[in-house]
């Protein structure tokens, strides 16, 4: 049934995928609206594949596979929330074609689906914990989306182009102010998540908890990234281009520290 899921909702995410690009690509605004309503097919999909999982398994994230596939899940929630509030479809050519790689990412990692976990990890205290973590994930891939639209917006200003692809774009100062408000979002969330796991660590008798561990460590460092930008922003007007690159290197460090740390540093952490 698994199978039969993921291929479902790999199907639905590329249509996405090629529905948003191709508005982009005609401005058609009909094509918008489309892949904007294909892309809640894929959420709604994916959503009772998550519950049917959690049921199934009896716990909703443990491993690799399952976590890669929440992300998805939240890149997707971020994107449809966005453009719900501000109508923005542009942005999902960002974020979506991400969460369609995301779950690609996760069919490769069908072998860890029925692998069994510790029996401490069994309790919401991880849900609640990574969940939160990687919503934050995802508001900053979101970040990175309008980072990436603000450098070609300004490319078009600078280079006076005026095609199709670049007058659909957002203003500069709505790209900056809406993936300022994502990595708001997004540092907040963390610090939730990271809170969740300190407390957590009081009830876990079975892990021995430090905080130098690699994973807590980079998770810290990347958190300071996001509010150093910020502070930079709310006391010296960081703004503009600046705000964009460092939108780029935050996810960077995002990256690093949910699959590079894993890969090349110990962790107690399994993902």
């Amino acid at each position: 049934m698994n199978s039969l899921f993921f291929h479902t909702l790999l199907l639905v995410y590329l249509a996405g995928c090629i529905l948003h690009i191709l508005f982009l690509s005609t401005g058609n605004q009909r094509v918008a609206k489309y892949g904007y309503w294909v892309t809640i097919g894929g959420f709604v999909l994916h959503s009772a594949f998550i519950l049917l999982r959690w049921q199934h398994a009896g716990h909703l994230m443990a491993h690799w596979y399952d976590s890669t596939s929440f992300l998805a899940w939240a890149i997707i929630l971020i994107y449809l929330c966005i453009a719900h509030l501000t109508h923005l479809r542009t942005i999902g050519v960002f974020v979506v074609p991400a969460a369609f790689i995301a779950t690609l990412v996760a069919y490769t990692l069908q072998t860890q689906e029925n692998t069994a976990i510790p029996a401490y990890l069994q309790n919401y205290w991880l849900i609640a914990h990574s969940a939160v973590i990687f919503l934050s994930y995802a508001a900053f891939v979101a970040a990175f989306g309008f980072g990436l639209m603000y450098l070609i917006e300004e490319r078009k200003i600078r280079e006076k182009q005026h095609t199709l692809i670049y007058n659909l774009l957002p203003a500069l100062g709505r790209s900056d102010e809406l993936g300022h408000k994502c990595i708001l979002v997004g540092v907040i969330l963390m610090t939730m998540g990271i809170l969740i796991g300190a407390l957590w660590t009081q009830y876990v008798k079975e892990v021995k908890w430090t905080w130098v561990d690699s994973k807590v460590i980079f998770t810290i460092a990347t958190w300071l990234v996001y509010v150093l930008q910020l502070s930079i922003r709310q006391v010296f007007g960081w703004r503009g281009r600046k705000t964009a690159y460092s939108a780029i290197i935050g996810l960077a460090a995002v990256l690093f520290t949910y699959v590079g740390v894993n890969l090349f540093l110990p962790s107690i952490h399994a993902f």
